[in-house]
């Protein structure tokens, strides 16, 4: 390697600046770590590639600091799935319908919208444009990487061609499955991309983006619907209705739906290439006029007519016709040295389960404050923070994974016998009302994500660590807080003026308990040596009716919110149904009623734990349960 006079010098390298790399290089500055985003491409392109984001991924637009947006800008509620069989009837009565509108997964939010990616990237990287630490790099190519113990080593070419040099003491390939990082460096030290489900699932398929535009009277005279009353958008939703559909059909699965906020009609049609077909020949307008045309053409008895009736040609634009493979797949490393992959560099889903950016923003939240902590620190240790970082993101993506493949097999099993018990099982537990809210509540009825306990994982699990803390809704114990309007946990349990690296969060069952809990607290800051720090702990009453107190109890203490008082909030709900499904008690009952909870940065538990002795025990271990160097200091 040259002399290092001549390279440029950052924190954190971030190839590849898609949602993965977006998010990564916000987090990274809301912690104020130097980073620098080299992406390919000059602007973002304007092709909506993945549609869906659940809601660990909404909620981690909500960090941001853009919940206002998520539903009204980026995106929008999908309602429920319904899966069909029909091969020309979009209308046809599920066998199966999955609620995904409800809050019952626990994060406060809806478990999953239909959204437009180059609006939610846009956002993403506004978000990290506000930090003067975040900078992004564009029509920049990278050519060579390189790294010793200390740093990794990079040189690229950016937008006049020009040969440049960096280094840094971490270099993050978010550039996709196809991306320099993991292709020509990667990959010769022996990472690969392996099959990870027994489904083997290994198909192409065909995605479409249609721009729909409704007729009118004026424009298509000929149609029938306006003697019988119909307006345009009757039109629009008798041809593209609402919810999401996945069509298990045997001769070719397809899902549909429509996607964005409304602004735009977008409709998202999907097919699989079957054996033999040749994938670019299928995505061609011809094919897919084939393809489309039954589910776009409706008998024309019941509105008056002879002849069948189609949704106009002329009313379509195509806005996206491409190839590309599904697969379940994922690296047998996700770090080597300094050198780590996130997003789809470091694993591929099959589309049945909406997984794609949602399982990269878990990559980059788990990896944010990892890397904050290892060069605050200088720790030498780093390998233990990264190798507890993709040990725990492997485990959740087994959970992911399944969701997927639960709605895959069902749409993918075409006419078999195993099909047809599946439908079955369905019905029969259908007819029992406890089943079938199961079979509605869909990948919810899980809980939210739960790791288990390893050596070297940065979570106590003895102490019910390793869990997702749940998100509700709160409101101030005192009149005299600033703005004492309805708010969600994470928004005053880690403020955006907080400095210490985990927060801690005490669950209250009476108010009288402050004083006592106030003194527990104390010593924790020396203890936890900077990552907790006593002043920014959060109280939460466990009593929504402990309200109005003219009394100054502290602008740190909260009672918890009603469903009802959450949907009376017409900034919080806009854009969004009122919650259903809503357990206020969620984070005491996901806590099995401990009082105290340090929580790390990704919304995880650290520890949860019962007595102020068990408290200060704990803070004491968390350096030890990190690997980091004791003399060191944050």
């Amino acid at each position: 390697m040259t002399s290092n006079d001549s390279f440029e010098t950052t924190d954190v390298l971030i190839v590849g600046c898609g949602p993965t790399g977006a998010l990564l290089t916000a987090l990274l500055g809301r912690f104020g770590i130097q980073n620098i985003v080299l992406e390919k491409e000059p602007d973002i392109t304007n092709d909506p590639r993945g549609i869906t984001l659940d809601e660990d991924g909404l909620r981690l637009l909500q960090e941001l600091g853009f919940y206002n947006k998520i539903y009204t800008e980026i995106g929008s509620p999908i309602g429920m799935l319904h899966f069909i069989t029909s091969r020309n009837d979009l209308h046809q009565k599920p066998f199966l319908k999955v609620k995904v509108n409800t809050t019952l997964g626990g994060t406060g939010h809806l478990g999953v919208i239909a959204h437009r990616q180059p609006v939610l990237e846009k956002n993403l990287r506004c978000a990290a444009s506000r930090h003067s630490s975040s900078e992004l790099r564009s029509s920049c190519i990278v050519t060579h990487i390189d790294e010793d113990d200390e740093w990794v080593y990079c040189e690229y070419e950016d937008s006049n061609g020009t040969r440049k040099k960096i280094r840094s003491k971490f270099l993050v390939g978010c550039d996709g499955k196809r991306g320099y990082t993991r292709k020509i460096y990667l990959e010769p030290k022996g990472v690969i991309m392996e099959q990870a489900s027994s489904f083997g699932y290994n198909e192409t398929w065909v995605a479409l983006n249609l721009r729909i535009t409704p007729p009118t009277p004026e424009t298509h005279p000929h149609l029938p619907f306006w003697k019988l009353g119909y307006t345009p958008e009757d039109v629009y939703d008798l041809y593209f209705p609402v919810n999401f559909r996945f069509i298990c059909n045997d001769k070719r699965p397809a899902v549909c739906g429509r996607f964005y906020n409304g602004v735009e009609r977008l409709w998202r049609f999907e097919f699989v290439v079957q054996e033999g077909e040749d994938a670019m020949l299928m995505a061609t307008e011809k094919e897919t006029t084939k393809i489309l045309l039954p589910y776009l053409t409706h008998g024309g008895s019941k509105y008056g007519s002879d002849h069948p009736i189609s949704f106009p040609h002329d009313c379509i634009e195509v806005l996206r016709s491409r190839p590309f493979g599904f697969s379940a797949r994922s690296c047998n490393k996700w770090a080597v040295g300094r050198v780590i992959l996130a997003g789809d560099s470091a694993h591929v889903f099959p589309p049945f389960g909406g997984q794609g950016i949602s399982s990269g923003f878990r990559d980059s939240s788990g990896l944010a404050w990892r890397l904050a902590v290892a060069i605050r620190e200088n720790t030498k240790n780093h390998e233990q923070l990264l190798s507890g970082w993709y040990r725990e993101r492997q485990q959740q993506l087994k959970v992911s994974l399944a969701k997927t493949i639960e709605n895959g097999k069902l749409c993918t099993q075409g006419n078999t016998w195993a099909f047809v018990f599946t439908k079955l099982m369905i019905r029969i537990m259908q007819m029992i009302p406890y089943m079938n809210r199961k079979l509605e509540a869909g990948p919810s009825r899980g809980g939210m994500i739960r790791y288990k306990a390893q050596e070297g994982l940065p979570f106590l699990g003895e102490f019910h660590g390793g869990r997702s803390l749940p998100q509700v809704y709160c409101a101030p114990v005192s009149m005299c807080v600033k703005g004492s309007g309805i708010r969600l946990t994470d928004d005053v349990i880690f403020g955006p003026n907080k400095r210490g690296m985990f927060q801690i969060l005490i669950l209250l069952k009476h108010l009288a308990d402050l004083p006592a809990l106030r003194k527990a607290l104390v010593g924790i800051d020396e203890l936890a040596r900077g990552f907790l720090i006593e002043d920014e702990a959060t109280f939460i009453v466990q009593d929504p009716e402990i309200r109005g107190l003219g009394m100054d109890v502290g602008d740190d203490v909260y009672r918890l919110a009603t469903g009802e008082e959450f949907a009376a909030d017409q900034v919080l709900c806009k854009g969004r149904p009122a919650p259903q499904l809503y357990d206020m008690h969620r984070i005491e009952k996901d806590l099995y009623g401990m009082t105290f909870a340090i929580v790390r940065p990704d919304r995880f538990v650290y520890a949860a734990c019962e007595t102020a002795e068990q408290l200060h025990s704990i803070c004491g271990g968390i350096r030890t349960q990190l690997g980091l160097n004791k003399s060191s200091v944050l």
